[in-house]
């Protein structure tokens, strides 16, 4: 039998070890597949094996190996290569895999001459059958009614006959039909992404909230330890260097399910930290370490010959801003470390199961919230041995940076994964608009991207940047060209990227330690999922029946797409343009939609001014929550007016701290928004009160189609729900005993002589 121009250039290799197929020799892993490959199948006709990708001769080689369906499964692989994409091949080729695998177990069968009728129906009468599964009899259905006919029409009759007793059959006539309706299957996958909807949506501006609040949280630490760095590099004073800032930290209920469910509650703090190095650390902690380690620190050699600078955190772990715990516990990192003690290793496993997830939270670019390899096992061995809250500042907070600008697009413009990974330096598009309702003038700011579904150049379409996302990204390009001497790399995308095959390598913003040929940097999928989770990471999401969920960027997008439409009022045209959604119409002519759909121009901006509102909602969330300094002031101010007046003013919801006419003239409804107002707990039936009221009448200007006095309103039951969270603050700590406000040391004037504007 003839060989192939790749067998003839290449030795057999002598043995078949593991090969490196994430390399660029072709050749090689060619050879392995050769090697593999049974016989007969050489010379398949129709099939030119040179062209497998390597990424799935890789899992044919290590994974299929010497299963008995490696005929069936090398000939799926070889007649999908050219029906499917790379990345689309491999997903067949595992789950084809993982199916006859299970028939094999539960069945016994071994050959695709056995996949009878009976056969099928025993395979499901056995196995419980679960969501999961119909995904894999969909492949199974795909590849043989699909892919397998189309390659046989090619062939003549005698080629056919070669590949029969290896082909897999088709499944019995209405299997899926009978066993995976399409209507309960798609149905189930609706529901299943709205019971988790329904959880999220409402917390939609607290989750935008509590991102830039940890991002600017992150951003001090970050400040702090390079100015410390800096001293220890300027002065050389003897390390541990100690340092210290005050910090607000903003605690929340991990139960909440609602904005209305939030307790969030502000208390400062003075986070103190030493800086060390790795030879200082040893040096100080001769206990917990090896005398040949002890020797190389002392005298600077291997590993301790450079300073590599860590931080230790003398707070407890709840102090350390949101991620104290997962220090602690050793959750930045793939794997449990060996040295860690059973109990902690117990707690770290129950912490990752209610993140949903069976990993740390890492990422496979060194130095983005998981430190360099030899930092991290030192790192680990430190927090082991010690119990030392010690961790990397730059690969943490360099993480968080990404997180957030991560979570803050998915939340302002729903942006799939593939889409989020292909951000790049080179694509911005900048367009001025005036908002109609108010004639200001803004700026949006758009990437052009290739959406899902779309392969070419001319089918990139634009995503609208909020102003969070665009300041976010401005920050992770300066943070790149820092390490790259003022320049962004060029990187390949990612392989594990949905639309890998279709993009080219570019200045893409979520890379981080590109390789010097660009092939390595890009972010994983793998890398957005731990960093979605490590900015959230404190609150728990759980479904009605109690299971634990995690964030998913398409997750977020069904949220993000519910909050615009039904909280803010964009038309819904609007967001499945900015979706990218296909808009089809239901018996109306195509020129009718064409001349009567509203242009890009109309659906960006007011998808912009959205993502604005948005951003000012979720600023004053975090914001408004007094802090221990605000409320001694807002007392001072009480007593001042106290004084002038010889009496408290009462309000509808609290008291009025000026001391001076009132500055709002004639628009004091209820003194929302006012900065003079006191809230008083006593007073919380008449905010929910009036938050009802306001929430009815959004409802009846939607109803009516007035999308801006909505909005406005909108804005006002959000205003109530911030004081209702105010006075249950504030009502908890006179409970606590931690406060006795002024207003219930001082007479006030009755409430029926206030005259407010209660109209609405």
């Amino acid at each position: 039998m003839s060989q192939t121009p790749v067998q003839q250039a290449q030795p057999e290799p002598a043995a078949r070890g593991r090969i490196n197929f994430s390399d660029d020799n072709r050749a090689l892993h060619v050879q392995a597949l050769f090697a593999w490959l049974p016989q007969e199948l050489h010379d398949a006709p129709g099939i030119d094996w040179t062209h497998l990708p390597s990424s799935v001769i890789c899992y044919l080689v290590n994974t299929v190996g010497e299963s008995p369906w490696v005929c069936s499964l090398a000939l799926a692989a070889g007649i999908g290569r050219g029906a499917v994409k790379q990345r689309t091949l491999l997903k067949n080729i595992t789950m084809l895999h993982s199916l006859l695998r299970d028939i094999q177990r539960f069945c016994g069968v071994q050959h695709v001459s056995e996949l009878t009728k009976e056969i099928w129906e025993s395979y499901v009468a056995q196995k419980e059958l679960m969501f999961g599964d119909s995904n894999l009899f969909k492949t199974y259905a795909a590849v043989t009614e699909s892919h397998v006919p189309s390659h046989l029409e090619q062939l003549n009759g005698e080629q056919c006959a070669r590949l029969a007793p290896f082909l897999l059959p088709p499944l019995p006539r209405g299997f899926m039909k009978q066993y995976f309706p399409a209507s309960v299957v798609e149905e189930g996958g609706k529901q299943r992404r709205k019971e988790k909807s329904d959880v999220l949506a409402p917390m939609h501006t607290l989750l935008a909230a509590l991102v830039r609040f940890r991002q600017q949280s992150a951003g001090r630490l970050l400040a702090a330890y390079h100015e410390a760095l800096c001293k220890a590099r300027t002065s050389a004073p003897e390390l541990p260097l100690p340092f210290s800032y005050e910090e607000e930290l903003v605690t929340i209920n991990r139960d909440a399910r609602s904005v209305a469910e939030v307790q969030l509650e502000k208390r400062s703090v003075t986070l103190r930290f030493l800086l060390w190095d790795r030879r200082t650390w040893v040096v100080n902690h001769p206990n917990a370490y090896g005398d040949t380690c002890k020797y190389s620190a002392s005298l600077g050699l291997k590993e301790f010959a450079e300073p590599q600078f860590f931080v230790e955190c003398k707070n407890p772990p709840e102090d350390l801003l949101w991620f104290g715990e997962l220090i602690k516990y050793q959750l930045l990192r793939k794997e449990v470390p060996a040295s860690m003690p059973r109990e902690e290793a117990q707690q770290r496993q129950r912490i990752l199961a209610q993140l949903a997830t069976g990993r740390g939270l890492y990422c496979t670019r060194t130095g983005l919230l998981t430190p360099r390899y030899g930092l991290t096992v030192a790192l680990s061995h430190a927090i082991s041995r010690t119990g030392a809250l010690v961790f990397d500042a730059e690969a943490l907070c360099r993480g968080a940076l990404f997180a957030s600008a991560l979570a803050t697009i998915t939340l302002t413009n729903g942006s799939r994964m593939c889409e989020l990974l292909q951000v790049s330096a080179d694509r911005f598009k900048v367009r001025p608009y005036v908002v109609c309702q108010t004639g200001e003038e803004r700026v949006m700011h758009l990437q052009l991207l290739l959406p899902k579904g779309k392969r070419t150049e001319a089918e990139r379409k634009l995503f609208p940047l909020s102003d969070w996302s665009w300041e976010l990204l401005r920050e992770i390009a300066v943070e790149l060209k820092r390490v790259h001497q003022g320049r962004i790399p060029v990187v390949r995308p990612n392989s594990h990227n949905a639309k890998a095959e279709d993009l080219s390598p570019e200045r893409y913003l979520f890379q981080w330690d590109a390789s010097p040929n660009g092939k390595l940097g890009a972010l994983d999928p793998n890398d957005v999922a731990s960093l979605l989770r490590f900015i959230l990471y404190g609150l728990e999401f759980r479904t009605r029946e109690g299971e634990p969920f995690s964030v998913t960027t398409h997750l977020l997008r069904h949220v993000m797409a519910n909050v615009a439409s039904h909280e803010h009022a964009v038309p819904m045209k609007a967001v499945a343009r900015v979706l990218h959604h296909e808009q089809r119409g239901d018996g109306v002519p195509a020129a009718t939609l064409y001349y009567s759909q509203e242009t890009e121009e109309q659906a960006l901006a007011a998808f912009s001014e959205f993502q604005t509102n948005l951003e000012v909602w979720a600023t004053s969330l975090l914001m408004d929550l007094p802090g221990e300094q605000e409320v001694a002031g807002m007392e001072d101010d009480l007593r001042e007016s106290f004084e002038r007046w010889h009496t408290l003013l009462e309000t509808a919801f609290g008291f009025c701290g000026n001391s001076d006419l009132c500055p709002r003239n004639y628009n004091r409804t209820l003194c929302l928004g006012c900065p003079h107002l006191v809230v008083d707990p006593g007073k919380r039936k008449n905010a929910v009160h009036w938050r009802t009221v306001y929430a009815q009448l959004a409802s009846e200007f939607e109803v009516k189609g007035s999308a801006v006095d909505a909005r406005q309103v909108r804005l006002q039951v959000h205003d109530l729900e911030t004081l209702i969270n105010e006075m249950d603050l504030m009502q908890q700590a006179i409970l606590d005993e931690k406060r006795k406000p002024v207003f219930l040391q001082l007479p006030s004037v009755p409430y029926e002589e206030v005259i407010i504007d209660a109209q609405t």
